[in-house]
């Protein structure tokens, strides 16, 4: 059996003491690597997910929106179709003659005093011109306004 020689002799020390380096093993900073990518991973999915919420949200309000503009332009058309109805010249007819009325066989014109036409113009100021003009009249009545002129009876 052989016995391990222990060398006894006192060691000398060197004069000058080494230089110390720390040295990282790769197992740390792959540690290190593997954690700042997985926060950093982590951190861009927190943000996909605040954004595709942010873009939900938003589009739950376009979708409210748009119902609300589809509900207000049904309820234009219903009473768009209640307002011709109203307007009709059968109806209109029909509602006048349970009044009394009967239609009109002759017009005359009855002339102005031009103060009274004055004062008028002055107190509304609008002028006779401006008050005739066919943009500031509903469709219905540029149509009417052209058949006279035509000399056709609407």
């Amino acid at each position: 059996m052989a016995l391990a020689l222990r060398d006894l002799a006192p060691r000398r020390r060197p004069s000058t003491p080494p230089t110390l380096v720390v040295v990282q093993g790769r197992r740390r900073r792959i540690t290190r690597m593997s954690v700042t990518v997985v926060g950093v991973i982590v951190i861009g999915l927190a943000v996909l997910g605040v954004l595709h919420t942010q873009i939900a949200e938003r589009q739950w309000q376009i979708d409210q929106l748009e119902r609300s503009i589809s509900s207000a332009h049904e309820d234009f058309d219903t009473l768009r179709a209640l307002r011709a109805e109203l307007r009709s010249p059968e109806r209109l007819n029909t509602a006048a003659r349970e009044l009394g009325m009967r239609p009109a066989t002759a017009s005359n014109f009855i002339p102005i005093d031009p103060q009274v036409l004055a004062t008028t113009i002055a107190q509304t100021a609008m002028s006779p011109e401006r008050s005739a003009e066919p943009e500031q009249l509903a469709p219905i009545d540029q149509f009417r306004l052209v058949k006279v002129i035509e000399g056709r009876r609407p």
